[in-house]
């Protein structure tokens, strides 16, 4: 086989891989109803079950860019592929909770270990393209969104069983696992001469300003998807099925924006297109607020400015930490893992206390403390005199 259709193997990997994430993360929602009635469980051991295993993913998404540093990216790939597949199983067989539960940690940590060397892996394959293969591969996650719940649904109403399908599954991953033999992938490089130091990335504070950024954004978009509804309702009165309504065309312009906006700002420059779509985002959110109940529609509209953020920005994570790229993608996807679980916990605290009307505000908030960190990352002296794609965006003032 060339050396050609070994790479060619090894891409739609990756992106297949990200298509098939949403399978176990955002079917969860609808199996939770089924899961308590087969186990016998309260929705307190659920919710203990996805807290634990959150925090289990928080500590691979630290701890991932060391692995990747020393056994590499198809490794840490094919070991990321093993973990979800060996989870799958132990979930399919057992008849107790407790080993269902276990069974969802070697699923988290392989989830966590894949996003962080794909983020890591995906910049340094398509040099020349970076951001749009980003949004393309984070389009590939929506888009494995939309396909696993549909297919769900209509299974579910066939009368096929979760194991049944968790069944199938852990076959497809049995079969990527086998075809990674034959894919080529490249590992990232780390310049020793730099940083080698593992707690001397900590001192950099380019780290923290882009933990923030996309920690604030990802809460921002996650924001809506889980509170808008509840604010749509306490505030007007909305049914839970006009709160759908209006999700349903956020994120249908999202997929859209994700599709396409990748090209845009592959032409325009990753900070001016970023720095643009935040701030249209934050006008859009805070107008759709302000204006109230007859003008809700513009939030929706804001889903179409959303969705080049979080790809673009981690497209040039790995220049920018060019010393230890896996290391410093995995500890600022901790960080936005951190940044959504406490704005999510701080919501729900506001929600309770000072109303929905008023909660709803933090997210076009956490838009602007988004934007500020953007802004301060690119005027950055270590980005500003950063030689390529990065660099030539500046010069282009």
């Amino acid at each position: 086989m060339a050396k050609k259709d070994l790479n060619r193997i090894g891409i739609i990997l990756l992106f297949f891989m990200m298509f098939l994430s949403p399978f176990i993360e955002n079917t969860r929602g609808i199996f939770i109803p089924i899961f308590k009635d087969d186990f016998m469980v309260s929705n307190t051991m659920i919710s203990t079950m996805i807290l634990v295993s959150s925090i289990i993913g928080l500590g691979v998404s630290l701890y991932g860019g060391i692995l990747i540093e020393k056994i590499g990216q198809k490794k840490t790939l094919m070991l990321a592929a093993l973990l979800i597949g060996l989870g799958i199983a132990i979930q399919i067989v057992t008849p107790e909770f407790s080993l269902f539960f276990i069974g969802f940690i070697p699923i988290t940590m392989g989830i966590n270990l894949y996003n962080v060397s794909v983020n890591t892996i995906i910049p340094i394959i398509f040099v020349g393209s970076k951001t749009i293969a980003m949004n393309l591969l984070h389009f590939m996650y929506g888009a494995g969104s939309t396909t696993s719940q549909n297919l769900v649904g209509r299974y579910l109403d066939k009368g096929t069983t979760w194991r049944e399908m968790y069944g199938f599954l852990f076959i497809v991953y049995i079969v990527v696992i086998i075809i990674f033999n034959f894919a080529k992938i490249p590992d990232a490089h780390v310049e020793k001469n730099i940083v080698t130091n593992k707690n001397g990335i900590f001192k950099e504070p380019l780290l923290y300003a882009f933990g923030i950024a996309l920690g604030f954004y990802a809460f921002a978009e996650q924001g809506i998807s889980l509170w808008l509804t509840n604010y749509l309702k306490e505030t007007f009165g909305f049914r839970e099925s006009i709160g759908a309504r209006y999700l349903g065309i956020f994120f249908l312009l999202f997929a859209i924006g994700r599709l396409l906006g990748g090209f845009i700002v592959q032409r325009k420059g990753v900070f001016k297109s970023v720095i643009f779509s935040l701030t249209v985002s934050f006008i859009l959110m805070l107008g759709g607020i302000l204006l109230g109940e007859k003008y809700i529609i513009i939030i929706s509209i804001s889903g179409l400015f959303f969705s080049i953020v979080f790809p673009s920005i981690m497209s040039f994570v790995s220049n920018v930490f060019k010393e230890r790229p896996a290391y410093a993608t995995g500890v600022i996807l901790a960080f936005v893992s951190i940044g959504i679980n406490g704005m999510n916990f701080l919501m729900g605290v506001l929600t309770d206390g000072i109303g929905a009307n008023l909660s709803i505000f933090l997210i076009p908030f956490s838009l602007l403390v988004s934007i500020t960190s953007v802004i301060y990352i690119k005027n950055h002296d270590k980005v500003k005199n950063y030689k390529g794609e990065i660099h030539e965006e500046n010069n282009k003032k």
